[in-house]
């Protein structure tokens, strides 16, 4: 009878952890208006009543120099003020779909800027590679790819930030087409999925970071589970609406790579692994799929509609 009542006590405190970090994950900010008296701003003079001043844009209350003045100029160079890299990766690793929701819906100041995240996390990613990385290891690896994929691979690891930019990319297309009558973000234009997947390359990056450092964790199934979680945050559908549409996207993503390879490898006249057959048939599965898909896609939002 005691260990049944520890038991539902114990329940009930992680039920009501989870429903507080729900509650963090929807509206994890606040904007509450600290600056209890009017003031005047130091930098141009006008009375402020908000936490900024609304003419120049600096923050309340600054006065004289001191050493928490000298702890924020030295952390602003990683970024580490009003928009912080740590919170906003802390947030893209906890809510990711809830946090690029936030952005493409115009509440800009929530993130450190997603671009520069992530040619920052990309560094990262070299640092850890580095550190890891077996040499000898990476010198008995086959070299069984195309060749103009084996190139790729190569700037890749070089640079790591644009590639997984360009990696993601693919899925821009298939995103944009497979996620248009989402219950979320319906619609959302092609200028709002870069963004989309610059925040997904950032996520991408951690993920390969994690995998370095556990070297035995598969890093597909991570990426799979980061695009499942994010995406699920993102549109709206629920968990098997949402992961059948994105294996449509992986798969057509990878038909793209395989089709870039093709053709490259056929301009610069290196020998082809796979038959032109082989791509036209994944290609025709694909987008006859997709066609189904976006059919019935169609016809249920005209009865919603």
């Amino acid at each position: 009878m005691l260990t049944s009542s520890k038991t539902m006590g114990l329940r009930s405190k992680l039920r009501e952890k989870y429903q507080r970090f729900r509650k963090w994950q929807l509206n994890p900010f606040d904007y509450t208006n600290r600056n209890k008296h009017p003031e005047r701003c130091a930098n141009c003079g006008t009375e402020v009543t908000a936490n900024y001043c609304p003419i120049c844009g600096q923050k309340a209350g600054v006065g004289s120099v001191n050493w928490n003045t000298v702890r924020q100029g030295l952390t602003m160079i990683w970024g580490m003020d009003s928009r912080s890299l740590g919170y906003s990766l802390f947030q893209l690793v906890l809510r990711p779909g809830y946090l690029i929701s936030d952005y493409i819906s115009g509440k800009r100041q929530v993130s450190f800027p997603p671009v520069k995240m992530l040619l920052i996390v990309a560094i990262g990613v070299l640092i850890f590679n580095y550190i890891f990385d077996d040499p000898a290891e990476a010198a008995e690896t086959a070299k069984d790819e195309y060749d103009a994929l084996q190139v790729y691979g190569d700037w890749f690891e070089a640079n790591p930030g644009w590639g997984m930019l360009s990696l993601s990319s693919l899925m821009l297309l298939p995103t944009w087409l497979l996620f248009r009558y989402a219950p979320k973000h319906r619609k959302h234009t092609l200028p709002e999925g870069f963004f989309i997947q610059v925040f997904m390359s950032t996520l991408m990056a951690i993920i390969f970071i994690l995998s370095i450092i556990l070297d035995n964790v598969n890093v597909m199934w991570l990426l799979l589970l980061g695009y499942i979680i994010a995406y699920h945050q993102l549109f709206g559908y629920g968990w098997w609406g949402t992961l059948w549409r994105i294996l449509f996207c992986f798969i057509q993503s990878m038909v793209f790579i395989v089709l870039i390879g093709f053709i490259s490898n056929f301009i610069i006249g290196a020998p082809q692994r796979n038959d032109l057959n082989t791509i036209n048939v994944g290609i025709s599965i694909i987008l006859i799929l997709t066609f189904i898909w976006f059919i019935v896609e169609k016809i249920k939002a005209k009865r919603e509609g």
